[in-house]
């Protein structure tokens, strides 16, 4: 397969709401976080150039399983769509529930490469998002924060969020970066792309 259209055949794999209906933990897996205010699921569609494959909507918290896409034909370069947090009009008891399942994977996952955090530019890093960057340090997971609707800043502002996250990373010693990114123009798509590729080893 062309690396430069890597993602196009993209597609779903399974949706689980426990670890143990996961694919086999072999092969590579990238977990895409975020706040379920974030557009998560845009980009994973803006990347695949399939505006259907993981599901969009205007009530936040859409995404309320692990929903596994896989990028090959042989499954084992996967990508891992965790449930969004910190924002769904949903019952404290439930947004428990979604934490226990992210910590369960992100704790046990064998075949996890790497972790990708989508944050609104506009309003970056909330306490969910800093507990995530917290246990890429202590795990030692490399780690990339994609600043997603960038269309909605000025170029100046752009620059300035990522060169605050990425100063911020630099401070904690984390192994990653920051990047500005727009599901709605495609920006910093090939940036955020050529990363995946390289976790993937493509």
């Amino acid at each position: 397969m062309n690396s430069r259209n890597y993602f196009f055949s993209t597609r779903f794999l399974v949706s689980v709401f426990s670890l143990k209906d996961l694919p086999t933990d072999i092969g590579l897996e990238i977990a895409f976080c975020g706040r379920s205010n974030s557009g998560k699921s845009s980009v994973l569609n803006a990347i695949t150039r399939n505006k259907k494959l993981a599901k969009t909507s205007k009530t936040p918290g859409r995404t309320r399983a692990i929903n596994i896409f896989c990028i090959d034909d042989q499954k084992m370069n996967r990508i891992a769509d965790l449930p969004g947090y910190g924002f769904a009009r949903v019952s404290k008891q439930t947004q428990k529930e979604w934490a226990k399942l992210i910590t369960a994977y992100l704790n046990s996952r064998q075949s996890l490469r790497g972790l990708v955090i989508i944050m609104d530019i506009r309003h970056p890093f909330k306490e969910s998002d800093l507990t995530l960057i917290d246990w890429c340090s202590e795990t030692n997971t490399p780690l990339l924060i994609v600043l997603n609707k960038s269309d909605k800043l000025s170029k100046s502002g752009v620059l300035r969020e990522v060169e605050k996250a990425n100063l911020m990373l630099k401070q904690m010693n984390l192994k990653g970066q920051a990047l500005g990114f727009s599901s709605t123009k495609t920006t910093g798509i090939e940036k955020l792309e050529e990363k995946l590729k390289r976790w993937f080893d493509v």
